[in-house]
């Protein structure tokens, strides 16, 4: 389980935009996200699938269904594949921004990474923190761009 927090000064619609639409995440949750392929835009029920990495030497593949889309301040992803479990995106607004909440709540399913969770959790918190700060560092100049 992982819970991360943070500012955005952007437009909580653009950021929300951003999050939800996850054909977008190769443009700035960089180098994490190498290729999303889904049919069209976020609605409840789309489905796209992810192929990301982090620090260390392995990429993931996950297969994302929206499961509850309330705009502009709240969805939810059902995810399988290499992780399986849910993520929820929080919203709400701030002076002159966003604040964001995600809660990923995933377990490995990648036989090797469930065996290897137990020993390495200090790891792969580590590895999914840096992953993080890249979406820190794109996400706010990818609102605020209006992309």
């Amino acid at each position: 389980m992982f819970i991360d927090e943070w500012d955005v000064e952007a437009p909580q619609e653009a950021v929300f935009d951003a999050l939800a639409d996850a054909r977008t995440y190769p443009e700035w949750w960089r180098p994490v996200y190498i290729a999303v392929e889904t049919d069209g835009p976020p609605q409840v029920g789309r489905v796209s699938h992810q192929e990301f990495k982090g620090r260390l030497p392995y990429h993931l593949k996950t297969r994302s269904t929206i499961v509850r889309l309330e705009r502009p301040s709240e969805f939810e992803v059902s995810v399988v594949g290499d992780l399986s479990g849910r993520g929820v995106w929080t919203l709400a607004p701030t002076d002159g921004g966003v604040h964001i909440r995600f809660d990923w709540r995933v377990l490995a399913d990648r036989a090797l990474l469930r065996t290897l969770t137990p020993l390495l959790r200090p790891l792969f918190r580590w590895n999914h923190n840096w992953s993080i700060k890249r979406a820190i560092e794109g996400l706010e100049p990818y609102a605020r761009s209006g992309a």
